[in-house]
């Protein structure tokens, strides 16, 4: 569960255009925190899913939601 967050977290910070500073700074958390959890190294708490969602202005669903591998 913990790559599946962190891939969305990445795809969706990349897609506003934000550095994992700024989503930092807008969800009042660490850049490093960032970075781990779009590694899969960190288990976020649902407080900090909702922050992160609401810096993105998405559903928390859409950082949850299991996708398909894009084949490249």
């Amino acid at each position: 569960m913990n790559s599946t967050i962190g891939r969305n977290i990445r795809r969706l910070r990349q897609h506003c255009g934000y550095s994992q500073q700024e989503l930092a700074k807008r969800s009042r958390t660490s850049q490093t925190w960032i970075c781990r959890l779009e590694i899969g190294d960190e288990n976020p708490t649902l407080g900090s899913i909702k922050r992160i969602a609401h810096a993105l202005d998405v559903q928390v669903v859409e950082l949850l939601r299991e996708r398909p591998e894009q084949v490249v």
